[in-house]
């Protein structure tokens, strides 16, 4: 950008936006003013690429901690279904230890000779075989969760994955645009750099002053007698002050340094 871009830039943010208007600005103002007003456009520039970089990172952690949260959740289904499956096995396990206890006693039958010891064992085969009915029903309602389950799992396994390459597109997107907006942010604090050169000391130095307490701009136009900064009206002294451009010029309600545009 060449240094009459960015007094245009400059003076287009601060309400200029006809350019006969523009145009008259720019031949009524005093030359260091002018020099500021570059200056104050190339730092706007730095300071704006700088902000846009500063949101990359917080941008790129926070689609990694959807990633993440995503992951999460599906880790929640699998261990639902884990412990289901560990639920089943044990249920499984149980009919299987009563089935070998009803053969045992089933056994122990034949070797008894007394009737009470018989029935004894009547009805504890009676006990463990009600217990293997309702193990079995419970593992059948089981085994119908984990089929539902099963396929709600795969369902959110498919979805991460898409959800997941969508994300790390617009990751990738943004590792792009930081490295853009760096190689960018250097080409502008050098031309930075060079911006102060010729300024007056005493403006340079009100410039600094101000730049370092308040956002920019600092260097604003005065427009039907009221400050393009904070809008409030100027005294007559200071309008025809800076309607001269011979000295520098402040607004007395906000400090800003002030030139006449209409």
């Amino acid at each position: 950008m060449q240094p009459c871009q960015d007094i245009h830039v400059t003076l287009v943010f601060a309400g200029y936006l006809q350019d006969d208007t523009l145009t008259q600005a720019m031949a009524n103002l005093n030359p260091q003013i002018e020099k500021l007003l570059v200056l104050q456009a190339r730092e706007q520039k730095v300071r704006h690429l700088e902000q846009l970089l500063q949101t990359i990172p917080m941008d790129i952690k926070r689609l990694q901690a959807e990633i993440v949260g995503e992951e999460k959740t599906l880790a929640g289904f699998k261990a639902r279904l884990r412990k289901m499956e560990v639920l089943r096995n044990d249920l499984d396990n149980r009919v299987g230890m009563a089935q070998e206890q009803i053969l045992r006693y089933k056994n122990q039958q034949l070797q008894v000779k007394k009737n009470e010891e018989y029935q004894a064992l009547i009805h504890e085969i009676e006990g463990l075989e009600k217990k293997i009915l309702d193990w079995e029903e419970e593992e059948i309602g089981l085994m119908l969760e984990i089929d539902s389950e099963t396929e709600t799992y795969r369902e959110q396994e498919a979805a991460l994955a898409s959800t997941t390459e969508l994300i790390r597109g617009k990751i990738a997107v943004l590792e792009n645009r930081g490295a853009d907006l760096k190689n960018r942010l250097a080409d502008a604090s050098l031309r930075l750099q060079s911006a102060d050169r010729g300024i007056d000391p005493a403006y340079l130095k009100a410039y600094r002053l101000l730049a370092a307490r308040m956002k920019l701009p600092v260097v604003v136009g005065l427009e039907m007698q009221k400050c393009l900064g904070c809008h409030l009206r100027v005294s007559n002294e200071t309008k025809e002050k800076a309607r001269k451009g011979e000295a520098l010029t402040t607004c007395h309600n906000c400090g800003r340094l002030v030139y006449f545009a209409s």
